[in-house]
């Protein structure tokens, strides 16, 4: 009942799309993503791209939020091939995570209230 009410004040002044812990995890991985290098693939919708990050290369779909390492589709945040590619399109990385890390997500999560009860005495 705590932990509820505590979340509930803690994430109610909290502005944007993600709450903190999250922005906080995206902002790292976008730092991490400014070594790799998107390459367009031509598509006429602008969303495919081989991400060099040599040796490796990896293949991101924004269109259908995938990418071949796969951390993008287990996690539901844009791994740091996808941000590179999202930096190169100009996209915001936070309309590329997973409604389940948004604030609405949280704010539905912690609507509710656990009514209080007496003790065992009573």
């Amino acid at each position: 009942m705590r932990s509820i009410a505590r979340n509930k004040v803690k994430l109610n002044s909290n502005t944007g799309i993600l709450p903190p812990i999250q922005r906080i995890r995206l902002e790292k991985i976008r730092k991490e993503s400014k070594s790799w290098v998107p390459m367009w693939s031509g598509d006429s919708e602008y969303e495919k791209f081989e991400v060099h990050g040599w040796p490796t290369n990896m293949v991101v779909d924004l269109g259908k939020r995938l990418c071949t390492c796969g951390f993008w589709q287990l996690s539901g945040m844009p791994c740091v091939h996808a941000c590179a590619a999202l930096a190169r399109v100009g996209r915001r990385l936070e309309e590329f995570c997973h409604q389940w890390l948004t604030m609405e997500a949280y704010n539905n999560t912690y609507a509710f209230h656990i009514n209080p009860i007496p003790s065992q005495a009573l």
